[in-house]
């Protein structure tokens, strides 16, 4: 007899297809292979652990790139504030690379997204980052100056 209680258990894996996804984080960098500046996008597919990288690389396809970004995830146009992409919900469709890792191919337009599975789980809470650009003048004096 062992110590070791062991039962057979494998990963689920996700497979290619249409997905809704989250965006867990994105950051600014410069392609290897370009030299190119660029976003990195990482999302999540609904009912999975894994994380896909996405790379919105700043040359002749950037804005129609980016378009199909912005709508798929509801963020405004020209929206760049990083911060407040975390969390959003949107749709890829999903294949397999060279090796068989998954990826995304391309975002999918909310009117098609809407014909997906609803979200499974824990809804992804999207960040909320305030500014102080709206806000009243703020008074750099100090207390005690008139």
């Amino acid at each position: 007899m062992s110590k070791w209680d062991y039962h057979r258990e494998e990963r689920p894996r996700t497979q290619e297809g249409d997905h809704r996804v989250t965006i867990i984080k994105a950051e600014e960098t410069i392609s290897k292979t370009s030299g190119n500046e660029m976003i990195v996008v990482t999302v999540r597919p609904n009912n999975s652990d894994i994380n896909i990288n996405y790379y919105l690389v700043k040359n002749q396809y950037f804005n129609r790139n980016m378009t199909a970004f912005f709508d798929s995830f509801d963020i405004p146009d020209g929206d760049f504030n990083f911060l407040s992409w975390k969390g959003a919900m949107g749709a890829a469709k999903l294949v397999n690379d060279e090796d068989g890792y998954l990826k995304v191919r391309w975002f999918i337009n909310k009117e098609k997204a809407r014909q997906l599975p609803q979200w499974q789980g824990e809804m992804p809470e999207r960040n909320v980052v305030s500014t102080l650009e709206n806000s009243e003048k703020i008074d750099d004096g100090f207390p005690w100056e008139d």
